[in-house]
């Protein structure tokens, strides 16, 4: 497992006409629609945009526009 986090992509979403969020795992940034998470998440503060995000630790697999974060 490895760690990720995720925020709602409000640029993105403005872009695109429909919410979009952002998944960052392994060094990647992936835009979806949807996330299914089977793992703890918990808030984290940052100094910089975005101000809190959503982290775990977990393997993230995507399928269409869905990010699926599950255990081991």
């Amino acid at each position: 497992m490895t760690a990720f986090w995720f925020h709602y992509n409000k640029p993105a979403s403005a872009k695109a006409g429909h919410p979009v969020l952002t998944v960052h795992h392994k060094g990647a940034c992936l835009l979806v629609r949807n996330i299914v998470c089977s793992v703890p998440v918990r808030s984290r503060q940052r100094n910089s945009q975005p101000r809190v995000v959503m982290a775990g630790r977990g393997n993230v697999r995507l399928a269409g526009d869905t990010a699926y974060i599950e255990g081991e």
